[in-house]
């Protein structure tokens, strides 16, 4: 017959499904093993509404007599469980089956929505089981227990041959009813025959010791340990974005039963603080607080506020469209740990569990971002729109989350911290330190730009976010405030300013360099802004009539520091040697004398009421010299012609052998008496040091101190000091002698220590709401009275 009249024959063709093997070595080889694994097993158990999740690591082995099947008797030994307080669902029980196909795709409120997950334990074991509800089952995908093609076996409770068995055989069924008695307390016969239904899911897997067709991973004591090493290097962050997992434990059983728990976490949401989104928003969320609470070898308790924010359906097109087609939902959750400091470079991201602790998932931002990300399949990565993925699904979705709904999310969190601190439920130092550092960030260009949009939404929305100096708890907006002075300026200046500005009524603000570089490089109108400079103080202090010696002295400095002289007329801060002060004028009432080496003030007796403080500031004397120089009003440098001149002014005569008379000299016993009433002083500090009035103690050995001061001053040339700061006594008095060098060190250590003149009595010094009885601590009393002692036994070396 030739091959034209051959009857046509069909031959199967098409693509074919790998082994089912096949297939799980593909998924572990890009599945990772260690912490991943039980994390995901808290997703499904997230997914499945539990709230409390258990693994146990039991080293126990167990008998081998009374088995369904002797092929079970290898998966006695050592396993890992992992149980929940959720029941399986029949949709769960065909779900756990469907390897690779979740049946969880399609629902943007389930995390564990890759159907791979589960399949990561096969690291682990090679037979898996399962107790919850009604059935108990064990999978096999090699086949080799139960017989040919079959893949497992499922025991039901209704079944009463299934019973018998799970009641009878106990060598077999030993393992879950030892683990069902300790995680639930219930009683294995009760769930069995009168119950026929377990509350919850105990999933056992035995610990591979052999090599198998699934893997060559051998599984030992050591790895669980692992496992759990590594779970809790992220423990405190594993709750802290699921939705109804609140308690997880780490226990571990070794071969004699002895029961440790390792670890165990709890998260607790406070109901009575619940910030909701306002209704005309594009979005909606709420802020709350959360609490984390971490047992293990050290209890730690961190609370963080939590912000949920989802864009609402309608305001951006292309986020709504995926959001359908990829089943994900458009919502960004971020966590700031309030009351302790955190490194902003440990700041991950999360998608519900915390992603594998690496650079492409640390932002470098104050706060922790969770979301519902695109991931690689093996959920350790974040797509991104890369050259090899610019129209990835998953990775534009990833743009969009960050471009759309993290700025709004941030605003809402920035916002919502602000009303608490408003409340005082939040310390005001939060709302700045929520604020993205730039200078932290500048590398990470991802979410640099994310920082810059934050920062342009909140300009835009004339957000007040900032802290006013006069009262913290209030804020007010860019255009209104007065910002503090840029450059470098001694904290000293900063207060005087600080307390001129709100004594007036001005909007000075405080904050962090932080924000005020954020606000530099983000605010396009940052020159419109209103800083305190020396010309803003000079028209300032015009106004102000009442000022004190020691803030008039820091101000000076800072009115100087740029040089433009002519506006200081009329301003009432020049100094003079008798301590009172003069205005900057061309009257004659308002004449300053400035000395020098080669005429010093010694020279003119009877006009040292004149002359400018020889204590005082280096660069304010540097100043009004130069301003001296160039004839600005009456300050004047002597010259030999007006020693002459204000000499026959006098109404003294003059006679130069008896002028030596006139020159102050040595008082030894007026310096002695000084001493003795220093001594006196720390005497009553020590009697008080305990008592209830700390800041009296510091007090009185502030007045010690400064008596000791005096008393060098005394004994030097006999005449009381002009300066009533302790600091600048002490840098004068330790010229005298090479024994006193150390004293402005001293008197600065004791001011670290609280001894201050007015902070131990004004409350003003401190910082709103607090008064000075509730700022110093009893060991600062000890720790200044043994210094304030070291200072006056120098000084009276130095005396007598």
């Amino acid at each position: 017959m030739s091959s034209k009249t051959k009857k046509k024959t069909g031959t199967s063709f098409g693509a074919t499904a790998p082994p089912f093997i096949d297939y799980l070595q593909d998924i572990l080889r890009r599945y990772p093993d260690g912490g991943q694994i039980l994390k995901e097993l808290i997703q499904n158990a997230d997914d499945a509404q539990a709230t409390e999740v258990v693994f146990i690591h039991d080293e126990r082995s167990y008998g081998t007599e009374s088995l369904w099947t002797n092929e079970l008797g290898e998966y006695q030994g050592p396993a890992l469980y992992a149980y929940n307080n959720a029941a399986f669902t029949e949709d769960d029980w065909k779900g756990i089956q469907m390897a690779g196909r979740s049946g969880k795709r399609n629902d943007p409120n389930k995390v564990g929505r890759f159907g791979i997950g589960f399949n990561s334990v096969y690291h682990i074991t090679d037979v898996p089981s399962i107790f919850s509800s009604e059935h108990l089952g064990m999978m096999d995908p090699q086949e080799t227990i139960f017989g040919e093609r079959r893949g497992g076996f499922l025991w039901s409770l209704d079944d009463a041959e299934h019973q018998e068995a799970l009641t009878t055989m106990h060598d077999q069924f030993q393992p879950f009813r030892d683990i069902v008695s300790l995680v639930s307390k219930q009683e294995w016969s009760k769930v069995i025959m009168e119950n026929q239904h377990f509350n919850g899911s105990l999933f056992r897997f035995p610990l591979r010791n052999k090599a198998s067709d699934i893997s060559d991973n051998l599984y030992d004591s050591n790895k669980v340990v692992e496992l759990f090493d590594s779970f809790i290097l992220d423990a405190d962050l594993s709750l802290l974005f699921l939705k109804n997992v609140t308690s997880v434990s780490l226990i571990h059983i070794d071969v004699h039963g002895t029961v440790n728990t390792r670890l165990e976490v709890n998260s607790s949401v406070p109901t009575d603080v619940i910030l909701e989104s306002e209704e005309e928003s594009i979005v909606e969320g709420s802020t709350r607080f959360k609490l984390i609470t971490l047992n293990s070898e050290d209890q730690k308790e961190t609370k963080w506020l939590v912000t949920t924010c989802t864009m609402k359906e309608g305001n951006v097109e292309n986020l709504d469209s995926l959001a359908k087609k990829l089943s994900f939902f458009p919502q960004v959750d971020l966590a700031f740990p309030c009351g302790e400091k955190r490194d902003c470079s440990e700041s991950r991201l999360s998608c519900f569990l915390p992603l594998p602790n690496n650079e492409s998932t640390k932002t470098g931002l104050p706060v922790y971002i969770n979301a519902c990300f695109g991931l690689t399949d093996n959920r350790r990565h974040i797509k991104w729109q890369e050259e090899d993925q610019k129209h990835d699904e998953h990775a534009v979705w990833n743009e969009l989350l960050m471009k759309e709904v993290l700025p709004q999310a941030y605003l809402m969190i920035m916002q919502d911290a602000i009303k608490l601190a408003q409340e005082s439920i939040l310390p005001v130092s939060s709302v700045y330190d929520l604020w993205p550092d730039i200078a932290q960030i500048k590398h990470k260009d991802k979410w640099h730009a994310v920082a810059l949009d934050v920062f342009h939404h909140l300009f835009r929305q004339n957000v007040a976010f900032l802290s006013l100096a006069k009262d913290e708890r209030e804020f007010i907006t860019l255009s209104e405030a007065v910002f503090p002075c840029n450059g470098p300026t001694s904290p000293d200046i900063v207060a005087a300013i600080k307390r001129t500005l709100v004594s007036c009524g001005e909007n000075l603000v405080t904050l962090p360099g932080s924000v005020a570089r954020a606000i530099k490089e983000a605010y396009p109108h940052f020159n419109t802004l209103k800083h305190v400079t020396p010309t803003f103080l000079r028209d300032i202090l015009h106004r102000v009539h009442i000022i004190s010696k020691d803030d008039k002295l820091w101000l000076l400095e800072f009115v100087l520091s740029d040089g433009k002289y002519r506006e200081l007329e009329g301003l009432q801060l020049l100094p003079l040697n008798d301590g009172s002060f003069r205005s900057f004028s061309n009257k004659e009432e308002d004449t300053a004398l400035i000395d020098s080496k080669e005429f010093p003030r010694v020279l003119l007796p009877f006009c040292k009421h004149l002359f400018i403080p020889d204590d005082l500031n280096p660069a304010c004397s540097t100043h009004l010299k130069e301003l001296a120089s160039q004839n600005f009003f009456k300050v004047i440098n002597i010259k030999a012609d007006h020693v002459a001149e204000y000499t026959k002014r006098d109404n003294h005569s003059y006679n130069f052998w008896t002028h030596n008379e006139n020159v102050p000299s040595q008082n030894k016993e007026e310096a002695k008496r000084w001493c003795r009433q220093a001594r006196c002083d720390l005497n009553a500090a020590d009697k008080d040091i305990g008592g209830a009035s700390t800041e009296w103690c510091l007090f009185k050995i502030h007045q010690a101190v400064e008596k000791s001061l005096i008393a060098a001053q005394l004994k030097r040339d006999g005449q009381h000091p002009t300066s009533s700061s302790i600091s600048a006594l002490a840098k004068k008095v330790s010229l005298y002698n090479l024994q006193l060098r150390v004293l402005p060190q001293i008197v600065e250590n004791l001011k670290t220590l609280g001894v201050d003149a007015k902070k131990t009595q004004y409350p003003n010094y401190h910082p709103f709401p607090h008064i000075p009885n509730e700022q110093f601590k009893s060991e600062n009393e000890i720790a200044a009275l043994n210094k304030a002692s070291e200072l006056l036994s120098k000084v009276e070396a130095y005396v007598n």
